[in-house]
């Protein structure tokens, strides 16, 4: 009898032994804050690039049209652009410039997608962008300096882009 018990359980421990189990590798490669970032503009249909500042000379609302840029050579320069970034970190320094890009994708004449990428040049002169989702509250009657911190506060501080200064 002893010796059916060990049997049986030499048996299932061989059976457990060979059981397959998914394993994710640990040694996969990690994806780049460049490639990150570009992943999610993408050039394939992308018809336009809108530039919004928030500008505090302006009576306008805000922010306000800057430049759209239609070119295949501008759009080309501006993803490259999302390629220079380096890093993800959490905004520290106090910022001086902010603004966005609508990136417009088009099939035909139809507007199929909207992506929205934020941009900040804080104090000593570095640049920073983040992907993010219009909301009515990022649209002002009037922008002073002290609207930066609220904007900041919708847009979060964390998981922003080190980048180079945009080519336009």
């Amino acid at each position: 009898m002893k010796s059916k018990l060990l049997l049986i359980f030499i048996f299932v421990l061989f059976l457990s032994g060979c059981t397959s189990q998914e394993t994710t590798p640990n040694n996969a490669p990690q994806e780049t804050p460049a490639q990150s970032l570009a992943s999610q503009f993408p050039g394939t249909n992308l018809h336009a690039i809108q530039e919004h500042i928030y500008n505090s000379d302006s009576i306008k609302a805000q922010p306000e049209l800057a430049a759209i840029w239609f070119e295949e050579n501008e759009k080309k320069s501006m993803l490259q652009w999302l390629e220079t970034a380096t890093e993800i970190t959490t905004l520290t320094q106090k910022i001086k410039k902010i603004g966005w890009y609508d990136f417009e994708y088009q099939i035909g004449k139809q507007v199929v997608d909207r992506k929205y990428l934020a941009y900040v040049q804080d104090e000593n002169g570095r640049f920073y962008v983040k992907p993010f989702e219009v909301v009515k509250e990022l649209n002002l009657e009037e922008f002073t300096e002290e609207s930066i911190e609220p904007i900041l506060q919708i847009l979060g501080k964390d998981n922003w882009f080190v980048v180079e200064e945009a080519p336009f």
